[in-house]
C-alpha cells in the first residue's frame, strides 16, 4: 500500500508552521531557564534597567548603553522589589566606572528582595525571550518574501534549534537583542530599497539607534548599512523618484547617509535626556557614551583556546563557530557559500555580506575573547543567507534529485534538531560532536562559552540530595553565598594542593586569566567525584 505525505501542501500553510515554531522556541526557552541562576552579567543588567526607571538616573553599569536594561527593567516595576538607593556602593557607583561599586550594589539589590529573587530574574528573562522570538519573527519574514515560503520555514527551523541561540534568547543579557535591533534595521532597509517608502528608512535608523543604545559595537553596522543600500543601487534607482524627486543620485544617497547618522544621533540623546545623573558634554553624543568608549579603547584581554591563553588570536571566533554550532547548520551554510560562489546573486550577496563584515571585524578588532556570543548579531544574517541559497536550488532540481536532496536537508535538520533537544537545558555548555560534544568543551574554551555560573541551583540541589554538610565552593558567579542558597557551602581558593570536600566552577578551574588557570593546574590533574552540568568539579580529596 502507497501511503502519500502531503509535504507541499503541509508546508503551504507557512505561516502555522512558523507560529508554532515559534511557541516551541518561545517553550523551550522559558522551561529550560526556570532553574538557572543569574549569569554574571545578568545580576547587574537587571538591578541597571530597574533603577534607571525608578530613579531616571543611569549611573549603575555605564559601560552599556542603558536601552534594553530598562526592558528588563519593566516587568520589574508591577513586582516593584526594594531599590537600596542611598547606600555607599550607590554612591560609589555615581562616580564614573565602578564595576566593583556596582557589582556591590547588585548584591545588596538582591539580599534586599532574597523571597522574590526567582520571579524578579524570570520576570526579566521572559522579556529576553520576547526579544529573541521577535527577532526570529524577522527572520522568517525576511526569508519568506525574497526566497519563498519553504526558504522562511528552513531559516526559522534553523534560527529555533540553535543551541547557541537558546542559550542566550532565555538570559537578560545584551547579545541577542543587539542582534535583533541591527538585522531589523537591515530588514527595514531592505523594504525602503523595494518600496521607497521614507517611513521604512526612517524605522531602520530608529533600530540602528535601538543597536547602539544596546551596545556600543552596534555603531559599527551604521556603516555597513550604508554599504548595504548602496548594493540596492539599481531597486533604489527605480523608486527614488517616488521618494525624492530630485533625481541627483549623489544628492539623494547623502540625504539618506544624513538620515542614518543623524537619527541615531537624536535617539541617543534623547534616551540620555532622562538621566537625572549625566554630566554635560560639549560633544554630540552624550557624556555616558564618550566614557564609555573611553573605557573600552584598548581594553584587550587574554584569552583561552585549545587550552592555552594568548593576548591576539583573530581566528577564536571562527574556531568557536566550527565547535559550538551544530555540524547540519555549519553543512548548510557551507554548501551555500559553494553555491554562492557558483552563482552570486546580489540578494544573496546584500544580505550575507553583514553578516560576514560584522564576523571578521570582531575577529579581527576584538580582542576580548570571553564569549562566542559576540558573535551572534552575524547568525541571522548567515541563516537567511543559507536559506535563500539552499531552497531555490532543490526546488529547480530535477525529480528524483529533487528527493534526494529533500531528504538529505530533512535528515539534517533531525540532526539539527535533536542537537538542541538533546542538551536541554544546558545550553551554554553546548559543543558540537566534532570535539565530542559538551563533555570535552572546557579543553577549549572557557568563561561564558560554558559557565557562567549558571548552575548554582543545580549544585545546590546535589549538595541537598548528597547530605553535604560543608564544601569549600570556588564559585564563578555573584553574589557567593549571602542569599543562602547553600548553607554549608564557604569560599576559600588555594593555589596550593588542599584536601577536603571541593567544587569549582569549570570557567575557575581552566582559568579567566593566566595567573588564575596556573593556581588550579593541581586540581586538574585531580579525577572529579561528580561533574555537574559541564559546569561544576566536585571533589572529595
Amino acid at each position: 500500500m502507497k501511503v502519500h505525505f502531503p509535504l507541499g501542501e503541509i508546508l503551504n500553510r507557512d505561516k502555522e508552521i512558523a507560529v508554532v515554531l515559534l511557541l516551541v522556541f518561545s517553550l523551550i526557552s522559558a522551561t529550560s531557564t526556570l532553574n538557572k541562576y543569574t549569569t554574571v552579567d545578568e545580576l547587574l543588567y537587571i538591578v541597571s534597567g530597574y533603577s534607571y526607571l525608578k530613579t531616571g538616573d543611569f549611573r549603575l553599569q555605564q559601560e552599556h548603553p542603558p536601552f534594553t536594561k530598562m526592558l528588563y527593567g519593566l516587568p520589574l516595576l508591577l513586582i516593584n522589589p526594594k531599590l537600596p538607593v542611598g547606600n555607599r556602593n550607590w554612591v560609589e557607583s555615581g562616580e564614573g566606572i565602578n564595576i566593583g561599586a556596582n557589582y556591590g550594589f547588585a548584591a545588596d539589590f538582591y539580599n534586599a528582595n532574597q523571597e522574590n529573587f526567582r520571579l524578579i530574574v524570570f520576570s526579566a528573562r521572559l522579556v529576553a525571550i520576547l526579544l529573541a522570538s521577535i527577532l526570529g519573527l524577522i527572520v522568517f519574514l525576511w526569508a519568506r518574501e525574497t526566497f519563498g515560503s519553504k526558504a522562511g520555514l528552513l531559516a526559522l527551523f534553523l534560527y529555533c534549534f540553535e543551541p547557541n541561540i537558546i542559550a542566550h534568547a532565555r538570559l537578560a543579557t545584551l547579545d541577542l537583542p543587539i542582534a535583533l535591533f541591527a538585522f531589523a534595521s537591515f530588514y527595514l532597509a531592505w523594504k525602503f530599497a523595494k518600496t521607497a517608502s521614507f517611513s521604512s528608512l526612517l524605522f531602520s535608523a530608529i533600530s540602528i539607534s535601538l543597536a547602539a543604545l544596546t551596545k556600543l559595537s552596534g555603531l559599527v553596522f551604521v556603516p555597513i548599512l550604508f554599504l548595504f543600500l548602496l548594493m540596492h543601487y539599481k531597486k533604489i534607482r527605480v523608486k527614488r523618484v517616488q521618494f525624492f524627486e530630485n533625481k541627483n543620485l549623489i544628492l539623494y544617497y547623502g540625504f539618506i547617509f544624513a538620515v542614518l547618522i543623524v537619527v541615531p544621533v537624536i535617539v541617543i540623546n534623547l534616551v540620555y535626556g532622562f538621566d537625572t545623573n549625566s554630566p554635560h558634554s560639549m560633544s554630540i553624543m552624550p557624556a555616558k557614551i564618550v566614557s564609555s568608549l573611553n573605557f573600552y579603547r584598548g581594553y584587550a584581554r587574554e584569552g583561552y583556546l585549545f587550552g592555552e591563553f594568548r593576548n591576539y588570536m583573530p581566528e577564536y571566533f571562527l574556531t568557536a563557530f566550527l565547535i559550538k554550532t551544530t555540524i547540519p547548520f555549519i553543512i548548510i551554510l557551507l554548501v551555500a557559500l559553494l553555491l554562492f560562489f557558483k552563482k552570486p546573486g546580489l540578494e544573496q550577496a546584500s544580505i550575507v555580506l553583514p553578516g560576514i563584515i560584522f564576523f571578521a571585524g570582531i575577529s579581527i578588532l576584538v580582542k576580548m575573547y570571553i564569549g562566542f556570543r559576540y558573535a551572534l548579531p552575524a547568525f541571522p544574517f548567515l541563516i537567511v543567507f543559507a536559506a535563500g541559497m539552499v531552497v531555490p536550488e532543490i526546488e529547480k532540481a530535477e525529480n528524483k534529485k529533487k528527493k534526494i536532496l529533500t531528504l538529505v536537508l530533512c535528515s539534517l535538520l533531525v540532526w539539527h534538531a535533536l542537537s538542541a533537544l538533546l542538551v536541554y537545558p544546558n545550553y551554554l555548555a553546548y559543543f558540537n560532536e566534532f570535539i565530542g560534544g559538551p563533555a570535552n568543551g572546557a579543553k577549549y574554551l572557557t568563561d561564558s562559552n560554558i559557565d557562567w555560573g549558571q548552575d548554582l541551583f543545580y549544585f545546590a540541589d546535589f549538595v541537598k540530595q548528597n547530605h553535604i554538610k560543608k564544601v569549600n565552593f570556588i564559585y564563578f558567579g555573584w553574589p557567593f553565598y549571602n542569599n543562602k542558597i547553600i548553607p554549608g557551602a564557604y569560599y576559600a581558593p588555594s593555589c596550593k594542593p588542599i584536601k577536603g570536600r571541593i567544587a569549582i566552577s569549570v570557567s575557575s578551574l581552566t582559568g579567566v586569566t593566566p595567573s588564575n588557570s596556573e593556581c588550579y593546574k593541581w586540581l586538574r590533574q585531580k579525577k572529579p567525584k561528580r561533574i555537574i552540568n559541564w559546569t561544576i568539579y566536585y571533589y572529595e580529596l
